[in-house]
């Protein structure tokens, strides 16, 4: 009897978005992973495009590739010139997909280790973007 290959299904909702962002790399967790000159890092931070994001991960856009598993510290910034922190979460990349020939590429990241404190500011940013009233 064949066995069916168990589907992962996402229990929470991810809000479609388009934000500016920066990651950076843990050094604790970097497994090897820097990133070279040409990346264009600035003061260890590679600007990226948050995609998407719920309470269990985001998504962003890189134009740097980065490997499976690499732990990073995400930034989100708020829409406008002025560019406010919204959140800083730490995340562990868990998916890689290049999107186009740039190159640049898709990364799924799962939340890692959230402290109650980045658990209240990423709540707030969900509520927001759901449009809900506190």
């Amino acid at each position: 009897m064949d066995q069916q290959p168990q589907v992962i299904v996402r229990n929470s909702v991810r809000h479609d978005l388009c934000l500016r962002g920066a990651v950076s790399i843990v050094p604790e967790g970097d497994g090897g992973v820097r990133f070279a000159p040409p990346a264009g890092a600035k003061d260890g931070w590679l600007e990226v495009d948050i995609v998407d994001i719920g309470t269990g991960g985001l998504g962003f856009i890189s134009l740097v590739f980065l490997p499976r598993k690499t732990l990073l510290d995400v930034r989100v910034y708020g829409a406008g010139a002025e560019g406010v922190l919204l959140l800083t979460i730490r995340s562990r990349v868990q998916r890689v997909c290049m999107t186009d020939r740039r190159p640049a590429y898709l990364m799924g990241c799962s939340f890692d280790n959230l402290t109650p404190e980045c658990r209240r500011e990423l709540d707030a940013l969900l509520i927001s973007l759901a449009g809900v009233e506190p």
